[in-house]
């Protein structure tokens, strides 16, 4: 794993930030690179520190944690939600957070959040390794793929199966055992993994920007260089997505430009 672990903590009350530096200065490998205190401020830390963790509270103002997750760009960091309010925990964990520590937590029950952490870092940084060591098996063996290229996605919705040409995909990513198939008019979801997916695309028309998101080359409208090495990608629908150094130099040269 890559030393220094990057840091975001978005909780609207002082001391609770401070509660959380001091429990955070015990361990040098977590290095603070952002805080806030409310959601606005919470999009623009994650935006701009592009962190690994991110410690959130639930109530945050006039707004909440759940609104922050929602709107934000993704490949998200894991998530570790704090607050006093047991009753949010089903829903925190629907949204995949990893921990949720109920206040008032002492340092055990930090310092077993923070092995947990620990643990799906090491397992996410295997599975990186993994999935680039993949990409770039695609990427050479690209023309005597022994599997048939797709042209179409068949979606079982409700009874019926829409096909959904592949010419109207703009980008697939992964949701938990799904793949999320994004095209201009709606979202469909379907039962498949995103590395099986990828090796019946064509790795020109398909670039694959993260573990868990395959981009239509086509659709990146703009790219711009971010923190730590990291790329910021533009698509055309407005949305974004952050590309880290890991995945650059797989990106072709002339989306690179002078990024």
């Amino acid at each position: 794993m890559e030393p220094g672990i990057r840091v975001v903590l978005v909780e609207d009350e002082p001391p609770a930030r401070a509660k959380l530096r001091r429990m955070l200065a015990a361990h040098p490998r977590y290095r603070i690179v952002a805080e806030a205190e409310d959601v606005a401020g919470g999009l623009a830390a994650l935006r701009e520190a592009s962190p690994d963790l991110l410690f959130l509270d639930v109530r945050l103002g006039r707004g909440n944690g759940f609104d922050l997750l929602a709107r934000a760009s993704p490949p998200l960091p894991l998530v570790v939600f704090t607050t006093a309010y047991h009753e949010h925990a089903v829903r925190a964990f629907d949204v995949a957070a990893l921990d949720y520590l109920l206040k008032p937590f002492d340092r055990e029950r930090f310092e077993r959040a923070l092995v947990r952490v620990g643990e799906r870092l090491a397992e996410r940084d295997a599975d990186e390794g993994a999935t680039l060591a993949d990409e770039r098996l695609r990427r050479l063996d690209g023309s005597v793929t022994r599997l048939p290229r797709l042209r179409r996605i068949v979606v079982h919705e409700r009874g019926r199966s829409l096909i959904v040409p592949l010419a109207e995909v703009q980008r697939f990513s992964a949701s938990g055992n799904y793949v999320e198939v994004h095209t201009a008019e709606r979202r469909h979801l379907i039962r498949a993994t995103l590395a099986r997916l990828a090796q019946r695309l064509d790795p020109a028309e398909f670039l694959r920007v993260h573990r868990s998101h395959l981009v239509r080359a086509d659709f990146i409208s703009a790219v711009a260089p971010w923190a730590h090495g990291d790329l910021r990608l533009a698509l055309r629908d407005g949305s974004e997505l952050m590309l880290s150094r890991r995945y650059r130099a797989l990106l072709p040269p002339d989306l690179l430009g002078g990024a």
